[in-house]
């Protein structure tokens, strides 16, 4: 085949197991019609396995359980107990789960579709999870874990990250799709894991975390950052110029941590600083800058508003007409006429 794979074609090169390019032949089949192939192809694949599993399932209540666990690792590679196990009632599917290898576990996490088998995975005990987002996280499989974590219940998803070395968390919190639960679990975080974050991470590895983060989220982390550690976060932040990251870290940071960031950046970090909060109207920020920062600090930002872009400025021009900034911002904005 020539060009791009059709991605259609993949999906049914996946099912069979097989390279796309033994499908020669088929590229010029329209999509519709390859939709139709590949929903054919998986209702036969599937209710094939699902009646082996089924009867592996069914006979795993009559016998000992690591003797079930064997025979369904025997007969059934995970891909195809993935499917299987979609489709059969949770309880019935869950048991066999407690009764295999965590290995075999792992392989049948990273081929489970989460939003089918929710109902399986949500019945799995959160110790078990916990084992296998501890496999996963051993294997490096991130994108399968941030899958997984998406269809667990909040119980099972603080064991889940309560296992996760700081690395893993780095690796895999951009992966993951933020709700209520998630938000509740990292705000949550013990404090022995914070502290290990803030020790095992260094500073380059923190602004990127900072950068997976909402700010309010990466708050109770950076708490336990020292002072010079946070300036060269912030250092991190501006070289990379990531000044609306940035932005929204001075935010969460105490005011000692705040002045060591500023001290550390460039004159032309803080022009692209300012004139990034004043561009997307970031005044509770630029408001918690102009409170806490030092007198010297004082002077350099007014030195940098004065040689802020003139859209910049005049957007700064009037919210401070407009009475949207406070008096520490609104005294800067005075010095620079």
């Amino acid at each position: 085949m020539s060009g791009a794979p059709n991605a259609r074609l993949e999906a049914i090169a996946r099912l069979l197991g097989i390279d796309v390019g033994d499908l020669y032949g088929l590229e010029s089949v329209p999509d519709d019609d390859l939709s139709l192939l590949h929903t054919q192809i998986g209702e036969r694949l599937t209710a094939d396995k699902r009646h082996r599993f089924a009867r592996v399932a069914g006979l795993a209540q009559t016998i000992p359980g690591p003797i079930a666990g064997r025979l369904a690792e025997k007969f059934l590679p995970a891909k195809g107990a993935a499917l299987a196990a979609e489709l059969l009632e949770p309880a019935k599917a869950r048991d066999l789960v407690g009764r295999v290898s965590l290995k075999y576990l792992g392989d049948l996490a990273v081929a489970l579709d989460p939003v089918r088998a929710q109902d399986v995975i949500r019945a799995i005990p959160p110790a078990r999870v916990a084992e296998v987002a501890r496999e996963l996280f051993d294997r490096k499989q991130y994108r399968a874990m941030a899958r997984f974590t998406d269809s667990v219940e909040v119980d099972a998803l603080f064991a889940t990250l309560g296992v996760a070395s700081p690395h893993d968390l780095l690796a895999v919190v951009p992966l993951l799709t933020w709700n209520d639960n998630l938000d509740r679990v990292i705000a949550e975080l013990p404090e022995e894991q914070t502290r290990q974050i803030a020790e095992d991470l260094d500073a380059g590895e923190l602004a990127d975390l900072a950068l997976a983060l909402d700010p309010h989220r990466f708050g109770p982390i950076v708490a336990a950052v020292p002072v010079d550690t946070v300036a060269d976060i912030a250092a991190a932040l501006l070289e990379r110029g990531e000044f609306a990251a940035m932005a929204g870290f001075a935010g969460v940071i105490t005011p000692e941590m705040l002045n060591a960031a500023v001290d550390r950046a460039s004159d032309g970090q803080l022009v692209d600083l300012l004139a990034t909060m004043a561009s997307g109207e970031m005044w509770v920020e630029f408001d918690h800058v102009a409170d806490v920062v030092t007198d010297q600090g004082r002077r350099r930002l007014a030195v940098a508003l004065d040689a802020m872009p003139a859209a910049a400025s005049s957007r700064l021009d009037d919210a401070a007409r407009a009475g949207r900034i406070g008096s520490a911002a609104m005294n800067l904005t005075k010095r620079t006429g």
